[in-house]
């Protein structure tokens, strides 16, 4: 893969009607709801799995053995990981949109 150079990036931005700042800004709002989408997806996954809709529920199955051990912790370990997650983007999106 090529290395793309800031006057690139600049002289596309000027082509398409944008400053190099908005294009940086609009490339990094798809990013985030790219990854977004993909955080959702796995959470949604975790939910159904689980019938829980938040890390605490999932959390409390646990902590009162109603939900085996084996493979619940690894699953616990990521809802919270993507919950802190979503919480990041949704949050940085706010700030730029």
């Amino acid at each position: 893969m090529e290395t793309i150079q800031e006057t690139d990036m600049q002289i596309f931005a000027s082509k398409i009607g944008l400053t190099h700042q908005e294009l940086m800004r609009q490339s990094l709002i798809s990013f985030i709801f790219s990854k977004l989408k993909e955080v959702k997806t796995e959470l949604f996954t975790l939910q159904k799995r689980y019938n829980v809709t938040t890390v605490f529920e999932l959390e409390k199955l646990y902590e009162t053995g109603k939900i085996e051990e084996e493979n619940s912790w690894k699953d616990l370990q990521l809802f919270d990981k993507l919950s802190f997650q979503q919480d990041i983007y949704n949050k940085f999106l706010k700030k730029i949109v």
